[in-house]
């Protein structure tokens, strides 16, 4: 039998896919799970012009395939046969006692997935591997959520760009203008033992304006109107439910505006050829600075100007980026306190290596204060890890600082060591996650804005705040002299529009003060394409201590 090159058109929609056909004739035919069992073929041919049709997995067999009345066959897959004299890869010792223990921490997830949809009657998302015997067709595009302005190109919007001015620098820009911003109103609920309750009703709004110029260049400004910036933290427009007073934190302070861009993009006849390396990337202003994933640098609001040299490689560096910055205002240092006095310096660095990314940073903040000055560090590695079993993500941090005027509550010496791990379990798309955390006597960030809090938020949902209202994290996020971990179950379900998390987590001193305990859930459900419902609970548990509840209820809506 001979085989051509052959084109299918005017495919219905309702016609079975699998089918290919030889010849000019193109004729429908059942698919295989409709036909009768296969019988065994002889081998002979009925004509020139054949239709293969794959069989269903259940008619796979050894034989090539079975006749049909009307000169079509199956086309069998055929059978890998078992070879005993072929060794199959043995996993080493440890890696199979780790991976064991790993794959037992999946346990709850079932039991969780169960209770949960019994609760908010959602369909958990499970991994669907087999294949559909018919097309679904192209499914329309979900239409573009407007922002709240858009002026010129809009924002992932389709079409042609708008001309454009030529600047005499060689640079074209096409200027456009957009608002968007995210709106946050809950109620927050918190007992904590030995103090009195927080029972409030607290609300936030962060706009912003940005102003595009090009791809590489763009102002933005952003203001919090219901939320001020205070010496010792920030005060939200509020209702405190326990003694009925109000608490107003308007303002129409600058939250952030900054310029950044490309030297190169902005000069581009400096270099036409593009050979000189003029790419420098900078931004100076009001701005956030996040470094080490919050763990060495996390500020909100920081007075700055940073340059970046990126695509740097050589010696096995895929691409290496360095960045350096000044700070010289609006700085809070690790006590979540204003220090007018301190300036900022850093140096950091990030390399993509063919097995992990690797991170290196430097930062110095020098203050006349009683806060003192500081030198800080940190190296950290994130890679993906291959076991037999599963694939690993995971990331190590090793942090440290020094204080050069003596040791203060902003300032001090120690070590932190800071370690996550996540996978995914087999046929789902959750998520198990366990982090982990060691601080050797007062380790300090060089800056750490407001709402921060301590390092160690980013362990988990019970060691972070949520930067809404006076409520803070369940468990203390500070590190110094202690030991800790959580252990938490990302669940997604109706197609991702909704997910759970749960978590426990707890630290210990390793001073002798009294350790802590806590267990939480975050129930996200998605409400159209702005708004997100969020429901918090927690009970935490120190020693010495009565059980301390917790509740959140929040409606956040980005626009």
């Amino acid at each position: 039998m001979t085989l051509s090159l052959f084109v299918v058109a005017d495919i219905r929609a309702d016609e079975p896919v699998g089918i290919v056909r030889l010849g000019d004739t193109i004729e429908l035919q059942p698919t295989p799970a409709t036909l009768p069992p296969p019988a065994p073929f002889t081998g002979e041919s009925s004509g020139e012009n054949h239709q293969i049709i794959p069989a269903h997995p259940r008619f796979l067999r050894d034989d090539p395939g079975m006749p049909l009345d009307d000169g079509a066959f199956y086309l069998h897959a055929e059978r890998a046969t078992y070879d005993p004299r072929i060794e199959e890869e043995e996993a080493p010792v440890l890696s199979h006692v780790a991976e064991g223990a790993l794959e037992l921490l999946n346990a709850p997830i079932e039991p969780f997935a169960t209770l949960t949809e019994w609760v908010t009657h959602s369909e958990h998302d499970t991994v669907h591997a087999e294949l559909n015997h018919f097309p679904i067709g192209i499914q329309p595009i979900p239409s573009r959520p407007d922002l709240v302005l858009e002026t010129n190109d809009r924002f992932l919007d389709t079409g042609f760009l708008s001309q454009g001015v030529t600047l005499p620098t060689g640079a074209v820009w096409r200027p456009s203008f957009w608002v968007f911003g995210t709106y946050r109103m809950g109620y927050n609920y918190q007992e904590r033992p030995g103090n009195t309750p927080i029972s409030e009703l607290a609300t936030r709004l962060d706009l912003f304006g940005q102003l595009n110029l090009s791809g590489t260049e763009r102002l933005l400004v952003g203001l919090r109107p219901l939320d001020e910036q205070t010496s010792t933290g920030r005060r939200f427009t509020s209702y405190d439910l326990d003694d009925g007073n109000g608490i107003d934190g308007t303002n129409i302070d600058i939250q952030t505006l900054f310029f950044e861009g490309d030297f190169g993009e902005i000069f581009p006849n400096l270099d036409p050829f593009d050979t000189a390396g003029l790419d420098y990337g900078f931004s100076v202003g009001r701005q956030p600075m996040l470094f080490q994933q919050g763990l060495l640098i996390n500020e909100d609001r920081i007075d700055a100007v940073t340059v970046t040299r990126n695509t740097l490689y050589g010696n096995g560096n895929l691409n290496l980026r360095i960045t350096g910055a000044y700070a010289w205002g609006d700085i809070n240092r690790n006590n979540n306190q204003a220090d007018p006095d301190a300036q900022l310096v850093g140096l950091f660095t990030e390399s993509d290596f063919r097995i992990s990314t690797v991170n290196a940073d430097i930062a110095y903040v020098s203050s006349n204060s009683n806060q003192g000055s500081l030198l800080a560090f940190a190296l950290s590695a994130i890679q993906r890890i291959h076991g037999y079993e599963n694939t690993y993500n995971t990331s190590f941090h090793v942090l440290g600082s020094i204080p050069t005027d003596g040791e203060t509550a902003a300032s001090g010496r120690g070590l932190l060591l800071f370690g996550q791990s996540s996978w995914t379990p087999h046929h789902t798309h959750d998520l198990v996650y366990l982090n982990g955390f060691w601080a050797i006597d007062q380790f300090t960030s060089p800056a750490r804005g407001t709402l921060a809090g301590g390092p160690l938020g980013q362990t988990g949902i019970l060691f972070s705040a949520p930067g809404l209202g006076r409520v803070g994290a369940p468990l203390s996020n500070q590190a110094s002299d202690v030991v800790g971990a959580s252990l938490g179950y990302q669940l997604f379900f109706n197609d991702s529009r909704q997910q759970v998390i749960f978590e426990a987590g707890g630290r210990e001193p390793t001073n002798g003060a009294d350790g802590e305990f806590a267990l939480g859930s975050r129930l996200q459900q998605a409400i159209g394409q702005h708004w997100i419902v969020v429901v918090d609970g927690f009970i935490t548990k120190q020693e010495s201590r009565d059980w301390g509840p917790g509740a959140r209820l929040e409606f956040l809506a980005k626009f």
